[in-house]
């Protein structure tokens, strides 16, 4: 299995159990995740949906990933994802309704970046 919308899903579904805090609630709802490979052989792109609830990465789009993650109250996104023994790491920084950084896969020796947008 290669990562590509297992990718995107994998990348912001990592928001933490910061819950009850307004910081997380301004960033509940959808974001449109694209992916972009730059080393190795991994799907060039992906897109995937994510939805965040109080902070926390509630479920994402793609059969079979299991997300885990947050935004913390200093707008820092961290997020892994699950698909078998396949995972996926993604990092970075929420500015307003967009958000990007790096992410990687050691399952899959390969990374790049993602961006993301709010979408409602």
């Amino acid at each position: 299995m290669r990562p590509g919308p297992i990718l995107a899903a994998l990348i912001l579904s990592s928001l933490s159990p910061l819950a009850a805090h307004a910081f997380g609630a301004s960033h509940d709802g959808r974001w449109q995740v694209e992916l972009e490979t730059t080393v190795g052989n991994c799907a060039k792109s992906g897109v995937a949906i994510l939805t965040v609830r109080g902070g926390q990465l509630a479920a994402i789009d793609t059969s079979g990933v299991s997300p885990w993650g947050y935004i913390d109250e200093s707008n820092t996104f961290v997020g892994h994802f699950n698909a078998g023994s396949k995972m996926l790491r993604a990092n970075g920084d929420v500015k307003g309704n967009s958000a990007s950084g790096p992410w990687s896969s050691q399952t899959d020796y390969c990374g790049g970046r993602w961006t993301a947008h709010k979408i409602d």
